[in-house]
């Protein structure tokens, strides 16, 4: 995995935990198994993290951190620009997608996809820090609806694509992205 991640031990719980996924149903993974694989202590595991299902949801944010980095890095300004970056970023990720999906915890980020998303908007530049809770929470009551249905829509297309074999290119996504929600 190689999620960027400034503290060592947080990265090395990860990729335990992600080793260990690729073996075992995540129900039947412990935080021993974590640590032993890890080779860490159990105080440490929770030094940082409350729970395995923790290490989940401070992964799924590092992935969006990561995808606001990607957005950024190809100056995405346009809705298929953005799409190719999001297939892009996907496209990297793709046997951490594929083993959330196998292990069917891709709740932890279809749960928190909105705020996920705003937060990946924010970091690049896509919505402005400037602008007021209270305006951005009016903005969103007008919008609530279209946003989630287009966001939900995004992110089953996302779940379709990366099942796919072979899968299509991000490109081609980024086209079929632009010509659903034109």
């Amino acid at each position: 995995m190689e999620i960027k991640e400034e503290n060592r031990t947080k990265k090395w719980i990860i990729e335990a935990l992600f080793a260990l996924l690729k073996q075992r149903d995540y129900r039947d993974i412990t935080v021993d198994q974590i640590v032993n694989k890890a080779g860490l202590g159990r105080r440490t595991f929770y030094r940082y993290f409350k729970s395995k299902d923790e290490v989940i949801a401070h992964t799924t944010k590092l992935l969006m951190d990561e995808f606001a980095a990607k957005i950024i890095a190809n100056s995405a300004d346009t809705l298929e620009a953005i799409a190719r970056s999001y297939f892009e970023f996907w496209e990297s990720y793709i046997d951490i997608l594929l083993l959330l999906n196998k292990a069917h915890l891709l709740y932890f980020i279809e749960d928190h996809l909105l705020s996920l998303i705003y937060e990946a908007a924010l970091k690049s530049g896509h919505v402005s820090a400037g602008i007021s809770k209270e305006k951005l929470e009016r903005q969103y009551k007008q919008y609530q609806y279209e946003f989630a249905f287009k966001l939900a829509g995004f992110w089953k297309v996302t779940i379709l694509w990366c099942s796919e074999s072979p899968r299509k290119r991000p490109e081609e996504m980024s086209k079929i992205i632009d010509a659903i929600l034109k």
